[in-house]
């Protein structure tokens, strides 16, 4: 990602991150941030504790010294592309109070149209988590408010499993990853 002089996203990157909400979605994208027990409230149709996203970008990788055989994993901030709703404000006032120990998760449904009760078949979860960068930009198509908010946290889990034809999933696989650097 290319920042500015002042360590923030410049806008050329923010409207190419905004390619991660182009086609048509075949699998729903969601939202959870939990503050101390309480949720922020989102507009999603699966429930209020839910936040509708768009697209997502979570990157790690092994950076190893010269002459290592084994490095550190490097966690790079979690970034969240979604259309600005009634959750906006309340992620704002997270970053303006750097609130530091949110919990965050991502949850991706196989889109079936219907409403029965799934599980999702893909989870991220950040734990001890922060916002540290909220851009809102008009952009994509069509052109409509959309915000890009970026999270740090000091652990990742990641899940994933089949997801059944009935809507529930079958057996998890997890990865937890602690971030060092």
């Amino acid at each position: 990602m290319s920042f500015s002089a002042e360590g923030a996203l410049d806008p050329d990157e923010l409207l190419r991150l905004l390619d991660l909400m182009a086609g048509e979605p075949v699998n729903d994208f969601l939202m959870s941030i939990d503050n101390r027990g309480t949720k922020v409230k989102g507009e999603s149709e699966r429930g209020l504790e839910f936040i509708d996203i768009g697209g997502y970008c979570h990157q790690m990788e092994v950076v190893s010294p010269p002459g290592s055989t084994k490095g550190s994993v490097r966690v790079h901030p979690f970034v969240i592309v979604r259309e600005v709703d009634a959750a906006t404000a309340s992620i704002a006032s997270l970053l303006f109070s750097q609130e530091a120990n949110l919990e965050v998760s991502i949850f991706v449904y196989r889109a079936s149209g219907d409403h029965l009760p799934s599980q999702p078949f893909f989870e991220v979860i950040l734990t001890g988590a922060r916002v540290v960068s909220q851009a809102i930009l008009t952009g994509g198509t069509p052109r409509q408010p959309r915000e890009v908010t970026v999270f740090e946290s000091r652990n990742v889990q990641i899940k994933t499993a089949p997801q059944l034809a009935s809507g529930i999933r079958g057996a998890v696989r997890t990865a937890v990853i602690a971030a060092t650097q």
